[in-house]
């Protein structure tokens, strides 16, 4: 479903190219006509391309930090239809397929959860997380910020139990994430350094280009 998707935005991203790389063009060539400016294909070629390098960079510097990010954060959203996200520095949320059958893993093979998230609630302290299992059967545990190695299993019973022991807890549904949202929110964490970063970096290049071909215009025309 991943590399789907993924195929499905890179036609989407090839269609914009083409569409800006074109308008971007005709701006250019409109302008230099009106000035007059030598070097009017070179100018109007990298108006044209500028669309496409933009957006090819920053998928290759995406796919890199993406990469970075996943080896250091332990966030991976990406290729292989594989989604992970850290709950602590010893539990982490994992998925196969679709974010919806995501299943709570450990970085010890001593520790096993059963059953699919369906909720979760993050705290200063901690972090809860109901799990969906077999026959009607639900189990909230508590994974601590403060000693990540341990866990605690705070309640199971079935699903009218369950629901009681959320209100004699104070815990809303309402206030819950998805597993769909914990992993998109620890995507925003995980890049919030990364993406400024990136887009800074492109927009330099970007410039970079622009300038080298304004000073060879200039030098040209001097040598003229």
């Amino acid at each position: 479903m991943q590399i789907i998707s993924l195929i499905f935005f890179a036609i989407i991203a090839l269609i914009v190219a083409i569409v800006l790389g074109i308008v971007c063009s005709l701006v250019a060539g409109w302008i230099v006509r009106r000035r007059n400016w030598s070097n009017k294909r070179l100018i109007v070629w990298l108006a044209a391309i500028t669309p496409a390098l933009i957006i090819g960079l920053e998928a290759v510097l995406g796919l890199i930090g993406s990469v970075y990010i996943s080896q250091t954060k332990g966030v991976d959203l990406g290729f292989g239809d594989y989604w992970q996200a850290p709950l602590t520095e010893s539990h982490y949320l994992c998925a196969a397929d679709m974010p919806e059958n995501a299943s709570v893993g450990s970085c010890s093979d001593d520790n096993i959860y059963e059953g699919c998230v369906q909720h979760l609630w993050v705290a200063e302290d901690s972090i809860l997380v109901a799990c969906y299992r077999s026959g009607n059967d639900y189990a909230l545990y508590a994974f601590h910020s403060h000693d990540s190695r341990i866990d605690t299993l705070l309640h199971r019973a079935d699903s009218l139990q369950f629901a009681n022991a959320l209100q004699n807890r104070n815990i809303d549904v309402k206030t819950a994430l998805t597993p769909d949202e914990y992993f998109n929110r620890a995507q925003r964490e995980a890049h919030k350094i990364e993406s400024p970063v990136r887009h800074t970096i492109v927009i330099v290049i970007i410039l970079a280009l622009w300038a080298a071909l304004i000073r060879f215009i200039k030098k040209k025309g001097c040598k003229s």
